[in-house]
């Protein structure tokens, strides 16, 4: 083996750029959040409702089928407006989050008020990217992004996390899955390792 060729890894990185939405992003982003938001509280319920009541946890796929048919309900076709892959993602992260509650690893999720959830995640299924641009599902234009000095290829990005960080500030983290070369660690000699040498 040749130890003066470096090693490669597979690692995740992550990358913060701030952008301004147009009227109808902040619009849709704004709302999004909201459905978001009511998504997380309804998939609360139904976590705290089978656990309290019958001791039994529900897997991802069955609060996944429950979710679809929930927003079939009259009253909550509304969020069908919206992209459905942050909503997915939020009643993943909460099925994370009660599992890990009820194993004794963290305290019991709440229910979220209004203006409580700030971020959006978009797996690949829920943005576009071409060059520079990038566009969220169910919005007509680019963002309009601050990129920095640093850009992950687009062939490596995983994910996009839009957060509101106030009325007017608005970031973008993207994690990038990129190959990084490390150089090898030559291996201890025998007077490094420890042990005493025979005479």
């Amino acid at each position: 083996m040749d130890m003066t060729k470096p090693m490669t890894h597979l690692v995740k990185r992550g990358y913060e750029y701030a952008f301004e939405p147009d009227d109808q992003q902040r619009r849709n982003l704004e709302e999004t959040l909201e459905a978001v938001r009511a998504v997380y509280n309804w998939s609360l319920s139904v976590f705290q409702r089978e656990w309290r009541a019958k001791g039994e946890k529900i897997s991802y796929a069955e609060i996944s089928a429950r979710l679809t048919k929930w927003k079939n309900q009259p009253q909550n076709r509304w969020v069908k407006a919206y992209s459905s892959v942050p909503l997915q993602q939020i009643a993943r992260q909460l099925h994370t989050e009660y599992h890990g509650f009820i194993n004794g690893r963290g305290r019991e999720p709440v229910p979220k008020e209004h203006g409580e959830q700030v971020q959006l995640v978009y797996s690949r299924a829920g943005y576009y990217l071409k060059g520079r641009e990038v566009k969220l599902a169910k919005h007509k234009a680019p963002l309009d992004i601050e990129w920095g000095l640093e850009r992950p290829s687009r062939d490596d990005i995983t994910s996009i996390t839009v957060i509101r960080e106030d009325a007017e500030r608005w970031k973008l983290w993207i994690v990038a899955e990129e190959f990084v070369e490390v150089p090898r660690q030559k291996p201890p000699e025998c007077g490094e390792c420890g042990r005493e040498l025979d005479e």
